[in-house]
């Protein structure tokens, strides 16, 4: 990996774990309204700029596996960290050029503004998501002359609901954009963003 790539990934890494830190010791106050997110999704509408995926194996859907750690209080303004991965990204279809393993994984925190618990009360409660992190893409073809291995800054921004069936548990229903930043660590590229996708999920909300 080079030495750039591992830098930027260490990064975003690190930025993560700090906004995790930072959850876990606002929820001593208010240990009820920290919620983990494991989550199932899929990407669609996406696209990418990078020469292995010349056939266009972005565009199509491919399924998403992720986990959010979210701090909503009961006003307007809360915190996430998201971590997901999407295997295959760049291998969907009759593709015949990208090895299979391909992937994109993703590691962001955002700031989330929401409606507070008193507007809300028992029902949905909406939520506009707006952050940054890092990205992760992988592939490799047939030739091996235009593989993909790098990391770039993204941001994303999207939102959702959470509804609860209980004090602990519920559901949330998601739908971000997620956009890569900068030139990456790869030389040849396309015009465009080197990557970007929507990405819907359902998650199980475990409230602490």
């Amino acid at each position: 990996m080079p030495a750039c790539s591992s830098l930027r990934l260490l990064t975003g890494a690190r930025h993560g774990l700090l906004l995790l830190v930072l959850l876990a010791a606002a929820s001593t106050s208010a240990a009820q309204q920290l919620q983990l997110v494991p989550y199932f999704g899929a990407t669609f509408h996406g696209s990418s700029a990078l020469l292995a995926d010349l056939e266009g194996g972005s565009r199509e859907s491919a399924s998403v596996l992720g986990v959010s750690l979210m701090r909503l209080g009961d006003g307007w303004l809360g915190l996430e960290a998201d971590l997901a991965h999407a295997p295959g990204f760049f291998e969907r279809g009759e593709r015949e050029i990208v090895v299979p393993g391909s992937y994109v994984a993703t590691l962001t925190s955002s700031a989330v503004v929401t409606l507070p618990i008193r507007i809300t009360r028992e029902s949905l409660r909406p939520y506009v998501v707006v952050g940054g992190g890092a990205l992760r893409a992988s592939a490799r073809d047939l030739t091996g002359v235009f593989p993909i291995l790098s990391t770039m800054p993204v941001v994303a921004l999207g939102g959702g609901a959470t509804g609860f069936v209980s004090n602990t548990f519920g559901l949330r229903f998601d739908l971000r954009h997620i956009r890569s930043l900068g030139r990456g660590d790869d030389p040849l590229v396309l015009e465009g963003p080197r990557v970007q996708f929507w990405r819907g999920s359902i998650g199980l909300v475990f409230r602490y």
